[in-house]
């Protein structure tokens, strides 16, 4: 018989092995997304999410749109250009667009463009309510279609 000194004796190294296991290392781990990387994918899938229920507005197309309007305002090309996009988009929501729209050579629009920007007016800052009053006062006297003077009058009193 052998002593317990002259014996092989496996070192710890090997009896955590055989156990499958060694305490020194860590376990492998599947790899996460960081968190900035999921944070950003839950926004996308949110922001996609809301442009499904928002319809052709949230789309890109109409943010093109929109710039094109603007571009072409105070030019022979805004009449075809808005016509183009109250067919395809209807009347915006954007402050802005509506002002621009004021311009429009329909009575009709006009005036549905009036009634969308009083509807807005309370929740507008003080100068913009101040000028949308401004561009009342100008139309009540001066538009050539007397169904948009009268609105703004009617407006402007309500105001």
């Amino acid at each position: 018989m052998l002593d317990d000194d002259e014996r092989e004796r496996p070192s710890w190294r090997e009896i955590d092995q055989r156990r499958d296991g060694s305490r020194h290392r860590q376990p492998e781990r599947r790899p996460r997304p960081p968190k900035t990387q999921a944070e950003w994918v839950r926004k996308q899938a949110l922001a996609q999410a809301e442009a499904l229920f928002k319809g052709k507005k949230a789309r890109p197309e109409y943010q093109a749109a929109l710039r094109r309007l603007e571009a072409c305002h105070g030019t022979k090309k805004f009449a075809p250009e808005a016509k183009k996009f109250l067919e395809e988009y209807g009347l915006p929501e954007e402050w802005g667009a509506l002002n621009r729209l004021l311009d429009y050579p329909e009575a009709a629009v006009v005036g549905e463009v009036l009634a969308a920007m009083a509807a807005q007016a309370g929740q507008r800052s003080r100068v913009e309510q101040q000028g949308f009053k401004g561009r009342l006062q100008v139309l009540a006297l001066t538009s050539q279609y007397a169904e948009v003077r009268r609105r703004a009058e009617e407006i402007l009193a309500e105001l």
